[in-house]
């Protein structure tokens, strides 16, 4: 019953977010960078479409919006290209950030993707006390250098590319998760991606 809830008060808390988070996006934008780290990329440079992606690998929402951002990237396979961009929502999150680096750390060894679809896959298995052996049990099952990925995630350097992103998302007025840009266009959430990204991409695709 505890369980049932967190989770409707944290979806409660998302549903608020993303409200505020439409009023908000019809104010002025600050610039925002589209980049981030290769490892975090995926799709062609020189796509006529870049999406880029802010979120939250403990937000349920989020994992909500997987299956169609992989449909879609296996639809427009080659045209498009996916920039990943984290935005921890901590005051809900506890473990968001944890995540984040945890991932970020796995893409230093060339499987941010990989270690990205287990947080989603099992999310369920990881936000609370066992963050840190569902963390080392999904860096092992990728056959990651443990002692490299540990020390990586006491990097400072860690903390200040999580900070970037959330600079780069609070610039763009992203009051939720996950929140896409489509060739700056803004999309929130799992229903809008799935209903009207396939066919602003195929829009995009023919100008």
């Amino acid at each position: 019953m505890d369980r049932l809830i967190r989770l409707l008060a944290s979806a409660s808390l998302v549903l608020i977010a993303s409200v505020a988070s439409f009023y908000v996006a019809r104010g002025q934008r600050k610039p925002f960078s589209a980049v981030a780290p290769a490892y975090r990329s995926q799709g062609p440079e020189d796509a006529k479409v870049t999406i880029v992606e802010f979120s939250d690998f403990e937000c349920p929402a989020c994992r909500v919006a997987e299956p169609p951002m992989r449909a879609l990237l296996k639809l427009y396979d080659g045209k498009v290209r996916l920039v990943f961009k984290h935005f921890p929502l901590e005051r809900m999150h506890f473990w968001a950030r944890r995540s984040a680096i945890a991932a970020e750390c796995a893409g230093k060894q060339g499987k941010f993707w990989e270690y990205h679809h287990e947080l989603y896959d099992h999310q369920e298995e990881w936000p609370n006390d066992k963050f840190e052996e569902r963390a080392a049990g999904y860096a092992k099952k990728l056959k990651l250098d443990a002692a490299a990925w540990d020390a990586c995630r006491k990097d400072p350097a860690m903390d200040a590319a999580v900070n970037a992103d959330v600079k780069d998302g609070e610039n763009a007025w992203v009051g939720s998760t996950p929140t896409f840009f489509i060739n700056g266009k803004r999309f929130v959430g799992a229903r809008d991606l799935a209903e009207r990204g396939s066919p602003f991409v195929e829009k995009e695709l023919k100008k």
